[in-house]
This record gives structure tokens, C-alpha cells and sequence, in this order.
């Protein structure tokens, strides 16, 4: 049975034919762009252009250089869920170098950071496992002190968002 909570997506459940290919070609394929993933962060997004609207959005990010990052952004951090959007963080190095008119389109992390609305969540214990998650065995003053450099990594960090899925109008 299933852990991931019920999605509310268009289109007819995945066939056991869909399940039984995608996992043959996990097996045989490779991922490399994805694979490279190495941080989770949690944040809300406002709308720039409807401050009363956010949505929850979980990164998935990607460290292409020192200072550049890139983050497939999802609704929620279930395998189900939806990919509604991308950002990319730059360092006030390659932001310093953009003309003005770009400039304008990116956005500090500094507001994000500190009120506490971006975070490194740690994982859950997952309940599908017999035996403990890597992350449960890692205690809660460890991972304070990863999410506490990894914010502090980020605070100083330019990012440009994309959203492609308004998830709070459905």
C-alpha cells in the first residue's frame, strides 16, 4: 500500500504497465542532471504580482558551480507531486554583472532566510522502511547545524523564479 498522500491531479492513475516500465528503465538509465541534487529547502513563494496569494514550494537544488545554483521547485515533497517551477540562485559575483533591466527580475534571499520562511526541512522517517532512514540517525543539533550553514550559504544568494503551475488555483 502506498504512503504518498492522495494527489488531486488531472488524468487517470498511473497502469501497472507505467509502473513496471518507469521501473525497469531506473534500473538501466541514467539520471545524471537529477542524481545531482544535494539540498531540499522549503520555502513559501508570495506572487509578486498578488501579495495575499503563496504557495509552498519545495527545491530540489542543484550546485552547477560555486555560484550558480539551479532548483526544480515542487508543491509538496511526496513523489507524486507536481513540478511547478524552476529558480536560479547566483552569487552577488554574477549578479553584479547583469545589466539593470535582468537586475530587476531577481530577488534576495535575505527576507526568506531570516524570517524563516526558507529552511533545510529534515527528512521524516519514512514509515514504507523496515529499517531507520539515514536522516533519523542523525541527531536534531547535527541538522540544526547543516540547515544553519546551508542558510547562511544561501542568505547572500540572487534568485530568479519561474512558477508554471498556479497550485493554489487548482
Amino acid at each position: 500500500m502506498s504512503t504518498e498522500p492522495e494527489t488531486h491531479l488531472p488524468g487517470t492513475c498511473k497502469t501497472t504497465k507505467s509502473t513496471v516500465l518507469e521501473t525497469g528503465a531506473k534500473a538501466i538509465q541514467d539520471f545524471k542532471p537529477v542524481n545531482n541534487i544535494c539540498a531540499h529547502l522549503n520555502a513559501f513563494h508570495v506572487y509578486a504580482s498578488d501579495k495575499t496569494r503563496c504557495v509552498e514550494a519545495n527545491h530540489y537544488c542543484s550546485h552547477i558551480t560555486e555560484d550558480i545554483r539551479q532548483c526544480l521547485i515542487y508543491s509538496t515533497p511526496h513523489a507524486t507531486s507536481p513540478l511547478i517551477g524552476i529558480e536560479y540562485m547566483i552569487t552577488p559575483k554574477l549578479f553584479s554583472t547583469l545589466p539593470p533591466e535582468e537586475k530587476s527580475l531577481w530577488h534576495t534571499h535575505i527576507y526568506e532566510v531570516r524570517s524563516g520562511m526558507l529552511i533545510m526541512p529534515k527528512p521524516s522517517p519514512s514509515s514504507s522502511h523496515t529499517t531507520p532512514s539515514p536522516s533519523s540517525l542523525v541527531p536534531d543539533t547535527a541538522w540544526e547545524a547543516a540547515e544553519t550553514a546551508e542558510m547562511r550559504d544561501i542568505l547572500p544568494l540572487y534568485g530568479k523564479t519561474y512558477h508554471f503551475w498556479q497550485v493554489d488555483r487548482g
